[in-house]
């Protein structure tokens, strides 16, 4: 802060300079001016005094006036310009007076003191102050870190002073609800971080992220229990946000919690997916899939339905060639998966040798060529076998395939046909 007003001071000085010197220039002017016009006024009545003086010496010549009329005519000339001279003087002084550099210093602090009020007032002051304590707190948790030592709490509670006095202020500052909550998960108090969270839904219903760091903070609060109101946050973030590892690893709790083995593995490992298996969540997670399979299993569960569940939703398909097509057994075979009605992007694709055919082949969502579009993101399915005549992924003129569709993403029958018996037009 007092950068803030060492810099605040030092504009308004400049600005007051930008005032004062143009209003000094202009009284030194004027000031020099007035010297000159009124040396030159002074010198006109001196001229004029001596022009009567001569005027009445000549009267007295002639006769027309006596000695006595000369010296009272004469002495009243002499008075008329002692006075003249007199309010020229007076007159210039006042007009000085009147631009004095005390009005100006008056109105400069006035302004200054206005500018000071409103910025008070209307200001972001306290948004400055909290911005350079958020980094010389950043600075400082660096340096812990860096030491091997954990950061201070007392900056975090400092934080949150300088937060909470601004929301204060200003409630619907949506970005310090934010890192309030942030701030109080750092130091566990999660009652408090739950309750800055909702603040922030409150002002924000469609980020999925703040849903689930609400429940987040929700399921550690109630001592790592899930509640209905945690489900629900966790359901609407994975609607809007489908990767979202928070709302997962929460809905992989919930479902081991209510021993559906087979949701946590299939919530979990999309974590793991995501994440990556080396990371430290991902290490923890397929400690936990490891825990639930061998639960699964003690229930009377079958490996193939473990497989079902890690890979997703899957689709199996026999695939044969009809006896007319004629192409070499070393050419490519592509199997694919594709929206019935969108985007044409295989959802999940296989590829093998026309030698291996006939084949029963299993398209599952880790096939998906992206996460963003999977058998799990559609509801119905086009089902496309194809021999490449190049070996590329892509259809040309000459290409033998056979295709079916719709199908059923969610519950594909069992006894999925497709023959490869047509040609792809030029």
């Amino acid at each position: 802060m007092t950068a803030l007003w060492g810099g605040a001071v030092a504009l308004c000085i400049i600005a007051t300079l930008f005032i004062f010197w143009p209003v000094w220039r202009y009284r030194s002017q004027n000031s020099i001016t007035a010297a000159v016009n009124v040396e030159e006024r002074l010198a006109e009545n001196v001229r004029l005094f001596h022009e009567h003086v001569a005027e009445l010496e000549s009267q007295l010549a002639s006769g027309r006036i006596d000695s006595a009329q000369f010296a009272q005519l004469k002495l009243e000339q002499e008075r008329a310009l002692l006075d003249d001279e007199a309010n020229i003087r007076a007159a210039q002084q006042t007009r000085q007076l009147n631009v004095g550099g005390i009005t100006f210093a008056v109105v400069a602090l006035a302004a200054l003191l206005a500018a000071y009020g409103l910025y008070r007032e209307l200001g972001s002051s306290a948004d400055v102050e909290i911005r350079m304590a958020q980094a010389e707190k950043q600075h400082l948790d660096m340096l812990d870190y860096q030491a091997g030592r954990n950061p201070d709490p007392v900056r975090t509670r400092e934080m949150i002073r300088l937060i909470e006095a601004r929301l204060a202020d200003n409630p619907d500052q949506l970005q310090y609800w934010f890192f309030l909550a942030r701030m109080y998960m750092d130091i566990s108090d999660f009652t408090n971080a739950t309750n800055a969270y909702l603040q922030v839904l409150e002002r924000d219903k469609e980020s999925s992220m703040v849903m689930a760091e609400a429940a987040q903070a929700m399921f550690l609060r109630d001592g790592s229990k899930v509640n209905p109101a945690i489900v629900d946050l966790v359901q609407k973030a994975l609607k809007l946000d489908p990767d979202n590892t928070m709302a997962l690893g929460l809905a992989g709790i919930d479902a081991f919690g209510k021993q559906d083995y087979l949701g946590a593995i299939k919530y979990w490992g999309r974590v793991v997916n995501l994440s990556g298996p080396d990371s430290a969540g991902g290490q923890a997670l397929t400690a936990g899939i490891e825990r639930a399979a061998g639960l699964f299993f003690a229930n009377g569960g079958t490996q193939e339905q473990l497989d079902a569940a890690r890979n997703g939703r899957q689709i199996a398909v026999n695939v044969s060639l009809a006896n007319d097509v004629k192409v070499q057994p070393d050419q490519l075979v592509f199997v694919y998966a594709r929206a019935w009605q969108g985007a044409k992007m295989p959802l999940a694709i296989a590829r093998f040798k026309v030698s291996e055919l006939p084949k029963r082949v299993l398209l599952t969502e880790a096939m998906a060529m992206t996460d963003a579009m999977t058998l799990a993101t559609v509801d119905s399915v086009e089902l496309v076998a194809r021999v490449s005549q190049d070996g590329t992924a892509t259809a040309k003129a000459g290409d033998w395939q056979g295709s079916i569709g719709p199908v059923d993403a969610a519950a594909a029958p069992a006894d999925l046909q497709i023959t490869i018996s047509e040609q792809v037009a030029p």
